[in-house]
């Protein structure tokens, strides 16, 4: 008996580590699908807008605001004009989603403590640190992605009904598809996304500090540093570092990317939003220090995060 005991406690690390990983990886899966059941709006906003946006689509009008409206006919602006639909139907579901996570990743953190639910969940056998990392894996990937995938079915859906409105006269043919441009189109839009992630991953690691720590109104003390910094510095130094700071940190990554190069929509015509691939500049954000210094931020935050969830007792 005691050597068949000894036996098993020499064989139980080998034979539970494997299985931890896999367990691990359970428990992230579980926590990513509570997020979504307790926070509908993330999935359920995206999808309000595209089925408004839809109906734009069917009952709306295109107007294109160019001097030679001849330029409309041919070919390449018809193309042009299909990956521009593309391009601006796309906007209105990344705005949302920003809106959404911005909410979401405030409200995470703060609500569980607000209705006490924090006590059943660190009653389960799951770390803080996986709790947190999941609600940053839903802000910082699963949404975005998964708005990007909306993005790219949503397109298809808006061709097929302008499409049919094209066929039975409502509509004149000013749009002519190209799967090579839709590809280039699409191609963009998600350097840009993943980009953009990267880029505001800091603001997203803020949020979640504050979501975990402030008692009250997170989104007003989330926000009054941002607003009384800079102000409190111009009138005591009379110097601008603050402001510059926050304002380089919401569009130094256009600044990099050379937003203001590309011309899509000029007073002659339009360009296939494809063309941004060569008058964006990819890899000076990919090998801006910013953007490394700020995911290291990031890193640092949300392991503050987890140190305040882990230890903070409002009670």
């Amino acid at each position: 008996m005691s050597g068949t005991l000894a036996d098993m406690a020499r064989e139980q690390p080998r034979s539970a580590t494997a299985p931890a990983v896999r367990e691990s990886g359970k428990v992230l899966l579980t926590l990513v699908r509570r997020e979504f059941w307790e926070h509908r709006a993330l999935w359920l906003a995206p999808l309000v807008v595209t089925a408004l946006l839809a109906l734009c689509a069917a009952i709306g009008r295109i107007h294109l605001d160019v001097d030679d409206a001849a330029h409309v006919q041919g070919e390449a602006q018809r193309v042009a004009v299909f990956t521009l639909i593309q391009w601006v139907f796309a906007m209105p579901l990344y705005v949302v989603a920003l809106f959404v996570v911005s909410f979401y990743l405030l409200d995470c953190l703060y609500a569980e403590r607000k209705d006490r639910s924090i006590l059943f969940w660190k009653s389960l056998p799951v770390s803080d640190g996986l709790t947190v990392c999941s609600k940053m894996l839903v802000a910082l990937v699963v949404v975005p992605l998964g708005v990007f995938a909306l993005a790219l079915l949503a397109h298809l859906l808006y061709t097929a009904i302008l499409g049919a409105r094209v066929l039975i006269g409502t509509l004149p043919p000013v749009f002519t598809w190209n799967t090579y441009e839709w590809l280039r189109t699409e191609l963009v839009m998600f350097l840009v996304t993943v980009l953009a992630v990267l880029w505001y991953a800091p603001l997203a690691g803020y949020l979640l500090v504050m979501s975990s720590w402030v008692r009250r109104s997170p989104m007003l003390l989330a926000t009054l540093p941002l607003v009384l910094a800079p102000i409190l510095e111009w009138v005591a130094f009379g110097t601008r570092h603050v402001m510059d700071f926050i304002n380089y940190r919401l569009n130094g990554i256009w600044w990099l990317l050379g937003v203001h190069n590309t011309r899509i929509i000029t007073k002659h015509g339009l360009a296939s939003v494809g063309t941004a691939l060569e008058a964006l500049s990819f890899r000076a954000v990919l090998t801006s220090i910013d953007l490394w210094l700020g995911l290291v931020v990031t890193a640092a935050l949300v392991y503050a995060a987890i140190r305040i969830r882990r230890y903070r007792d409002d009670s």
